[in-house]
């Protein structure tokens, strides 16, 4: 009785799901164009969808890579910041955005010839004139295939263009630059790419190349020079912001022998640090006929030089063309007079470069106890400015100083140059270090 139940169940079931399936059946044939439309229709929109978001993603990225191509395009023209004033210079922008363009964009049907745009200089608002920019604008477009391009659902155009746009600020703000240079002996000597010309004669080349460059900018720059052997002078006597215990009242040998300490520490490193940029109590200042002949290799006795104040005069500046080197070799005392000189600067920006080519001599202990005192950190608060901080930089001229430089003008200013194309660029990356800003770009 029981198994009749189940087998009549099961019939039941049976005969439901035949009947469900017979409807499905006559629906399908019924609707069957319907149903045809819809899948037409249907197709075509995921067909678009597809389309849409394989290429929409590629397009973006297309773009992006647009965008770094042409924000890097623009900070090489802020670097080399050509202007556009002549052919030479319009040309040389087109060539660096053109081929930042072909590294970045190597797979497009084609890239159009970057439009540049630059700017006149701007004075940047309270700064009095001090602080000025020229912006460098680049935009372009690029055009592109499209993968999925078809009439029959919904795709992009058969070509696609990309476009975009980039921008960079160079700041120029008016730069007061003193070098202060090593007139010792040793600086009559030649060096690779010299072509017979002494060390000397091709520094002087050097800053006075790098100085027109200077005078070129529509700012008031200014360049000061400052030669040092074992000393300084001015006025016709020897002047040198070091403060010495008991103060020394003639140049001698054997006075200047027991400054580094060996019979007697007379050099009060702390009062000359305080001093900075003042003349310190007891500073050494004696008339250049108060040093022994056996002296003669300080204070500039046996070079022909004489220091050249902050100037945008091409012509006093030139006069370091007659200048002769000869001596020993004191590089703190030529810091602390470039100190004093850049202390009368008013540009926005200060940079004093020193230039040696060998290591304190006599008195070898003389520098690095004086950078060890903090010497060079009070230099660089007397020049800090609202707009910048206080830079030295150290150009060592075919050696490898024992003294740590870093210490003073850290690790990224700091130059060891083996040959005078070496030293041209040391100097020049010494002087122009800025490369530029990325500003806003057009939307």
């Amino acid at each position: 009785m029981c198994n009749k139940r189940i087998s009549h169940k099961h019939e039941e079931r049976s005969a439901s799901r035949k009947s469900l399936i017979g409807e499905l059946r006559r629906f399908s044939d019924s609707h069957r164009g319907a149903i045809a439309v819809m899948f037409v229709l249907l197709g075509g929109f995921l067909l678009g969808m597809v389309a849409f978001g394989f290429e929409g993603s590629r397009f973006v990225m297309e773009r992006a890579r647009l965008s770094d191509a042409m924000e890097q395009a623009a900070l090489a023209l802020s670097a080399e910041d050509n202007g556009n004033l002549t052919a030479e210079a319009r040309s040389r922008n087109q060539y660096l955005a053109t081929q930042y363009f072909k590294r970045y964009m190597r797979n497009e049907k084609s890239v159009s010839s970057p439009n540049i745009s630059v700017s006149g200089v701007i004075n940047v608002p309270g700064s009095n004139g001090n602080v000025q920019y020229v912006e460098y604008r680049v935009d372009a477009v690029t055009t592109h295939d499209s993968w999925f391009s078809s009439t029959y659902f919904p795709s992009f155009n058969k070509v696609v263009e990309v476009g975009d746009n980039g921008a960079s600020r160079k700041y120029r703000s008016n730069i007061d630059v003193v070098f202060a240079t090593d007139f010792s002996g040793s600086m009559t000597d030649q060096m690779p790419g010299s072509g017979g010309n002494s060390k000397i004669t091709e520094l002087k080349r050097i800053v006075l190349k790098l100085s027109d460059e200077l005078y070129n900018y529509n700012v008031n720059n200014r360049v000061g020079f400052v030669p040092f052997n074992w000393g300084t002078s001015r006025d016709g006597r020897c002047k040198i912001a070091l403060s010495t215990n008991p103060r020394l009242t003639k140049i001698d040998e054997y006075d200047l022998r027991r400054l580094d300490g060996r019979e007697g520490a007379v050099v009060d490193y702390a009062a000359t640090v305080n001093a900075i940029p003042n003349d310190p109590i007891n500073g050494i200042d004696v008339p250049l006929s108060s040093v022994h002949p056996r002296s003669n290799w300080a204070c500039l006795l046996t070079s022909v030089s004489h220091e050249v104040e902050l100037t945008s005069s091409k012509s006093q500046l030139s006069a370091i063309n007659s200048m002769t080197a000869g001596g020993g070799t004191f590089v703190s005392s030529g810091i602390l007079r470039a100190a004093q000189v850049l202390s009368k600067s008013t540009a926005a920006k200060r940079v004093l470069v020193i230039v040696s080519d060998g290591e304190d001599d006599p008195n070898v202990k003389l520098t690095t106890n004086l950078i060890n005192a903090g010497m060079c950190e009070k230099i660089k608060q007397v020049m800090a400015t609202r707009y910048s901080v206080g830079k030295i930089a150290f150009v060592g001229v075919g050696y490898k100083p024992s003294t740590d430089w870093t210490k003073c003008v850290g690790v990224s200013n700091f130059y060891v140059s083996q040959n005078i194309a070496q030293l041209e660029e040391d100097l020049r990356r010494a002087v122009f270090e800025e490369v530029g800003h990325n500003t806003l770009k057009r939307f």
